[in-house]
């Protein structure tokens, strides 16, 4: 059992005193087939059977669990008599990950070896207890890392996640101010010896409270981490932006400035740069790396992998969510048009556009409430022209992808339906398309609730709930701004109240994503169009002042990075705006909305 009091020792004498990984006397050896193990002595009797890893038979007396699994690797855990171990099985799954091997050896041997490392500079992290590798005319192929398990710990995002912000706030802020003291200390320590690690996530940091309320952080997932000669300031910055990724939407500027400066304090180099400077290159190099990352996981919607999968038949192309149960989505596909028939389901929208019904799918077993929308062909040659853009379902599709990508509110995809023809040139060429989604409960959109619920409060209520509103809509549209998001068609009846309307912070979702793109940097008329065309779609809400809309735009602007003065140009900005759309949809005929 790791202890996970960190203690700083001289790397070299430990290193002297410490036996080699992986071999005698502290270890075993035995082969079984082509498959050799190395076993901790005291854990012999504990893992092998006939020079085995039984795990068959641990899976039938229920002792073994799948805790994850993939195409490069899978993990269990098995709780046995003499303790909890988990195995590591790392997968070959095509030459590449073959040739890796070879030339670098075994990804479980390699945490052994990083494990003994950390454990030479005082981090805590994996224990191992045996390493099985498989071989076939000596060259390396299947191979296992079998590790103890770190008692009373839980990983690090969960615990921020959902732990902290059920506690006290007075114990929460001392929590909060300790953990980045004790992660700046982990952090400044593995960068001292030149250790860096490249996927460095909470997901791979365990975290324990021990009875005193102070907080102890071991690392896992070894295979990504790597040693340097000489470790510079440029790959700090790089390595701590892949951490602050996760904290920069997750906890405010003041606490990961207390994380700088406190991991500043704790190396050893003789010169440290200034906070401020580091820190606002640390924030940009995490812009940069928060953007590469967000256009990867927005690509995950168009293939087929652990998340999504894709099926063509004749007639239709289909991407589907592997939330949604196969035998609803067969359904769907020999009859698109049953959800809408279906008894129990209620048309909301029918129009020229679009059909929008309300329905019940079956989403990992359970009947869900399900919104399924049928896009019309608004023109003759609309089917040609999705040949070059993408059609209106699947940039509803795609959007969708890129709200969640970046942690925005929005109701899960399901499934795109595109029917097609059936000959060689026309199977290419959409027609009718489908988009599935989850329906958010219990909700209504913020027009319906403009007109409908405001108007019968009173008006001290009224003002309170208006103002209440304000502070989340800037919220939401500084979000979306600050991620490279552009939604020309925001307007209220596109925006869900989920939850309780009267709740301390309204939780607000985007909904009709047809006019939603990614843009990067988000131009400044991108940012007017929107602010303009929500501002005009809130003009008839009874109470609503002008005092209200300034309220609005200041805080949705980012006042301690921008002039104080620059709202007034930007007001007049989206005013001309307001005006110009009004003036057009009278020309046009059609009414606001």
């Amino acid at each position: 059992m790791p202890d996970l009091e960190p203690t700083r020792s001289t790397a070299g004498k430990e290193r002297r005193s410490r036996p080699c990984v992986f071999e005698p006397p502290a270890w075993n050896w035995s082969k079984s087939d082509d498959t050799g193990w190395w076993v901790r002595s005291d854990w012999s009797s504990a893992l092998l059977r006939e020079g085995r890893l039984p795990l068959d038979e641990w899976k039938l007396s229920g002792r073994l669990t799948t805790v994850k699994r993939g195409p490069h690797r899978v993990v269990y855990r098995a709780d046995l008599a003499e303790g909890s171990v988990y195995v590591k099985h790392f997968l070959v799954p095509n030459f590449r990950a073959m040739a890796r091997q070879w030339f670098r050896s075994g990804k479980g041997r390699n945490e052994g070896r990083r494990a003994a490392k950390l454990e030479a500079i005082g981090v805590p992290t994996i224990t191992p207890v045996a390493l099985g590798e498989r071989r076939v005319r000596k060259f390396l192929l299947e191979n296992y890392l079998v590790t103890k398990e770190i008692p009373n710990t839980l990983p690090l995002d969960e615990f921020v996640e959902r732990q902290l912000p059920l506690m006290e706030p007075v114990r929460q802020g001392r929590l909060r101010r300790d953990l980045a003291r004790v992660l700046a200390d982990l952090t400044a320590r593995l960068h001292d010896a030149g250790f860096v690690h490249q996927d460095f996530h909470p997901g791979n940091l365990l975290i324990r409270i021990e009875s005193d309320d102070s907080l102890r952080l071991a690392v896992i997932d070894l295979d990504a981490l790597r040693v340097t000669s000489r470790l510079k300031w440029c790959g700090v910055r790089d390595n701590l932006a892949l951490l602050n990724h996760y904290f920069w939407s997750r906890c405010n500027r003041a606490d990961r400035y207390r994380f700088l400066t406190a991991y500043l304090e704790a190396r050893r180099e003789p010169a440290v740069p200034e906070p401020r400077q580091l820190a606002r290159e640390i924030e940009r190099a995490t812009r940069v790396w928060a953007e590469r990352l967000w256009r990867r996981w927005g690509r995950r919607c168009w293939s087929r992998n652990k998340y999504f999968q894709v099926e063509r038949r004749p007639g239709f192309r289909v991407i589907a969510s592997r939330d949604l149960d196969t035998p609803c989505l067969e359904a769907i596909l020999a009859d698109p048009e049953g959800p809408i028939r279906r008894e129990g389901a209620v048309i909301l929208k029918d129009s020229r556009t679009a059909l929008v019904a309300e329905t019940t799918v079956m989403v990992k077993g359970r009947p869900t409430p399900a919104i399924y929308k049928r896009f019309h062909s608004k023109k003759p040659l609309e089917s040609l022209l999705n040949l070059i853009r993408p059609s209106r379902a699947g940039r509803a599709w795609q959007a969708g992808q890129h709200l969640k990508s970046r942690g925005l509110p929005t109701p899960q995809n399901l499934a795109y339906i595109v029917k097609t023809g059936r000959g060689p040139i026309t199977r290419w060429l959409s027609r009718e398309s489908y988009l599935l989604m989850v329906k958010a409960e219990p909700s209504i959109t913020l027009a319906d609730y403009t007109r409908e619920v405001l108007p019968g409060c009173s008006i001290e209520i009224r003002r309170e709930r208006i103002e209440r509103l304000i502070l989340s809509l800037a919220r939401l549209l500084r979000m979306l701004h600050e991620r490279s998001i552009s939604d020309r068609d925001l307007k209220s009846a596109n925006i869900l109240i989920v939850g309780d309307p009267d709740a301390e912070e309204l939780a607000l979702t985007l909904i009709d994503l047809v006019g939603v793109q990614l843009i990067h940097p988000l131009p400044k008329g991108r940012r007017l169009q929107n602010l303009a065309r929500l501002q005009l779609s809130l003009a008839e809400v009874p109470g609503r002042t002008r005092t209200d809309s300034l309220r609005f735009l200041r805080a949705y602007l980012p006042w301690g990075l921008s002039t104080r003065n620059d709202w007034k140009d930007l007001w007049r900005k989206v005013a001309r705006l307001i005006d110009s759309k009004e003036e057009k949809n009278r020309r046009r005929g059609r009414p606001l909305s």
